[in-house]
């Protein structure tokens, strides 16, 4: 019987589609060092986002066919080495980005409206904490979207009808990269980043991606400034934009990714007040976790048994493989 690894238990649903037809192997923890050693005779690993699949452990699995993603994202899996041995990686496009979009109006607004900070306050038994004058209005207000996929769109859609928010945008892979539309106005990374009152990030980690938010980028944000990041942690200078919000150069952040995950106990985000921070859990809601595992799974079963599966992030590997057969 095939081997399934899984560096994390999937949900049950999901667990259910495999059963009786694949080995599940469930590792006793997500390390490094504890995935290298159990992959080394499976036929196929189901991975979620805290696991991260090497060169090494893919060279070292002579059985692999398929590597599974319960999402989008790929940048946890060396895609190069998989190609290369031969192994199909199987992502979940747009299945979150109803979630994600969500999650993101959500930061936001906790961000414009002073929430976390008032609902201590009132905890306390602070009333007064009503006149502190931190919230915002965002009707008129310029959101600023970076990467303006099906996400960043969703998000630039939510705000524009449901808040009046005037929209600027900026994403490198459309061929449309400025000009006007009905939705929303394209400009330059310069214009989103001196011209938003919030800004929201939305970039897949890519090597021209990783950091483009530098310094300098980030040096032209507002003091009034509010920025959320529900894409990858390290597209975005961490260091620099802790000093900003430790300096209050920007009025706040909402981060739900982070250059390094988990955070660390000693992290500086922790210590500020003008932050609302959440642990990559965007896309975790309840419908978005059921069907990802239900999804990841049929998908190691179509390619152990034959099948081609929906969605495929390397399709070289699949076309080679039906020229050899």
């Amino acid at each position: 019987m095939k081997k399934v690894l899984l560096p994390q238990k999937i949900h049950e649903d999901g667990l259910s589609v495999l059963q009786g037809r694949v080995e599940v192997i469930i590792a006793p923890d997500p390390s490094q060092d504890t995935v290298s050693r159990y992959i080394q005779d499976v036929d196929a690993v189901i991975l979620r986002t805290t696991s991260t699949i090497t060169r090494t452990m893919i060279y070292s699995a002579p059985n692999l066919q398929v590597i599974s993603r319960t999402g989008v994202g790929v940048d946890n899996v060396d895609v190069q080495a998989a190609t290369e041995r031969g192994v199909i990686v199987c992502n979940l496009p747009a299945f979150n980005n109803v979630s994600v979009a969500e999650h993101t109006v959500a930061l936001i607004l906790s961000l414009a409206k002073a929430i976390i900070f008032l609902d201590g306050k009132t905890r306390e038994a602070n009333w007064s904490s009503r006149n502190c004058q931190k919230m915002v209005q965002l009707k008129g207000k310029m959101l600023g979207v970076i990467g303006f996929g099906a996400i960043g769109s969703s998000v630039a859609d939510i705000m524009r009808k449901g808040f009046g928010m005037k929209v600027l945008a900026y994403d490198p892979y459309l061929e449309k990269s400025r000009g006007q539309t009905e939705a929303c106005t394209f400009g330059s990374l310069e214009q989103l980043m001196s011209q938003s009152d919030v800004l929201s990030v939305h970039l897949p980690a890519k090597p021209e991606t990783v950091g483009l938010l530098d310094e300098r980028l980030l040096g032209m944000l507002r003091p009034s400034a509010l920025l959320v990041n529900t894409s990858r942690g390290n597209v975005i200078s961490e260091e620099f934009l802790v000093a900003l919000l430790q300096e209050k150069r920007i009025a706040g952040a909402g981060l739900d990714v982070f250059a390094d995950e988990p955070l660390s106990e000693d992290h500086p985000l922790l210590k500020l007040n003008n932050v609302v921070l959440t642990p990559h859990a965007a896309a975790l809601t309840r419908e978005c976790v059921v069907g990802a595992a239900v999804e990841a799974a049929k998908a190691v079963v179509d390619v152990l048994t034959g099948v081609t599966p929906k969605h495929i992030y390397n399709p070289d590997v699949m076309l080679r493989r039906q020229k050899s057969t």
